[in-house]
């Protein structure tokens, strides 16, 4: 019996766990901006598309693999490569390439290194998102 309860301690530590591990990054969306035929960058608004509802929204980023989760940003699928972990010194990188006729890319940064506990993110896609992300 008295092994029966240690078992089933052992079996429910992983339910008291918080959902995402301790490195993982939580962001969140605070602008999204489209480079112009011009080369200036814009801050889409108007209904130009999808991406221009994306403020407030938040994702969640596996900082050992990469993979980065949300309704706005997602790379399941992609292939993931970590340029950097990241540390207090410099930022976190990772690059997410799908090739599936064309070549789709996404370049995360994460600046750690930046002091308090919002951490500034830019997203490089098709638009760059922009916000702040949380250890």
């Amino acid at each position: 019996m008295r092994i029966l309860g240690t078992l089933l301690f052992i079996l429910t530590i992983p339910l008291a766990t918080p959902a995402f591990a301790e490195s993982d990054l939580s962001c969140t969306i605070t602008g999204v901006s489209e480079i112009t035929p011009d080369g200036s960058m814009e801050a889409l608004a108007g209904k130009q598309n999808y991406y221009e509802t994306a403020v407030g929204a938040e994702f969640i980023v596996q900082r050992d693999k990469g993979m980065m989760a949300g309704r706005f940003v997602d790379n399941m699928g992609w292939q993931i490569k970590v340029i950097s972990t990241g540390s207090a010194q410099q930022s976190f990188k990772v690059l997410s390439t799908k090739p599936n006729g064309r070549v789709q890319s996404q370049f995360l940064e994460v600046r750690l290194q930046e002091k308090g506990e919002k951490k500034p993110f830019f997203l490089l896609a098709t638009e760059i998102l922009h916000g702040y992300c949380t250890l």
